[in-house]
């Protein structure tokens, strides 16, 4: 059973956007059209969704209690991709006050708009996911934080208990919005480090090898130095994932990395049993 995926969000490698260029990043391409295409087989019941471009907290986890998200590629020069998600504000009001009570931090935002701006984080993996027939079903979204590696790993296990126990949802499944490092070769959008490359290899290796332990204790320099946007969601993503599937028990697939400018894409499926 599918439990989550990570997907990049570079908006040039949608075809509207990056024309001829997109080219330079097939592997990506066709890496995230096969894990739409495990979303789409898995037929979800809802989508957890977490990234680091939407209204973020240095110090809480933010949660949209939005009704419904709307956003276009506009910005990007494509007004004409758009899109609409029904939201979950009665889920992210009870997981507010849940949380609180065992004093974890989060902030509800979007508070009762009836529609908020969806970020290109979002939109990029939508844009595949709708183009391999996802079903229209509810998205809970969250933000990233600024935690330490445990605790952000120990909030998605909070969280696949609560959505597990709480809620009438079944089949969910967790997408984990991110891109690697910014910094992996001269003229790259972050400036070049070394780090950039070294962890984006170090990284992509543990998931290869389902070296969970391993991901949470990666340094915290190189992770600052590589300019990344991807690992803090990722570790929320890998405990809601490794919860459901079973302690040891959770089976990642490493589909592709590459980073054709620059920047480190990595896709990857988080499967049940290894």
């Amino acid at each position: 059973m599918l439990r989550g995926g990570l997907f990049p969000h570079p908006p040039i490698i949608i075809p509207e956007i990056g024309g001829e260029r997109r080219r330079k990043a097939t592997d990506t391409i066709s890496a995230c059209k096969k894990l739409a295409g495990m979303f789409v087989e898995q037929m979800p019941d809802l989508v957890i969704a977490v990234g680091p471009h939407g209204p973020t907290d240095h110090s809480r986890i933010t949660i949209s209690a939005a009704r419904d998200h709307r956003g276009d590629l506009g910005y990007f020069g494509a007004p004409d991709i758009n899109f609409t998600l029904e939201g979950c504000p009665e889920m992210a009001d009870n997981i507010e006050q849940e949380f609180a009570s065992a004093d974890w931090q989060l902030r509800q935002v979007n508070r009762q708009k009836s529609e908020a701006e969806l970020d290109h984080g979002i939109m990029v993996p939508l844009y595949f996911l709708e183009e391999a027939g996802l079903e229209r079903v509810p998205w809970l979204i969250l933000n990233m934080t600024f935690w330490e590696p445990q605790k952000l790993y120990s909030f998605g296990e909070k969280l696949a208990n609560y959505v597990k126990e709480e809620t009438e949802f079944a089949d969910p499944v967790f997408l984990v919005s991110g891109d690697l490092s910014h910094r992996t070769e001269p003229g790259a959008p972050g400036g070049y480090s070394p780090a950039g490359e070294e962890f984006d290899r170090r990284l992509m290796g543990l998931l290869a090898e389902n070296d969970l332990e391993a991901v949470l204790k990666l340094d915290q320099q190189l992770i600052k130095d590589a300019g990344e946007c991807g690992y803090r969601p990722l570790l929320i993503g890998l405990g809601f994932s490794e919860k459901l599937a079973g302690k040891g028990e959770l089976d990642i697939e490493v589909l592709s990395y590459e980073a054709p400018f620059g920047v480190g894409y990595g896709v990857a499926q988080f499967r049940d049993g290894r």
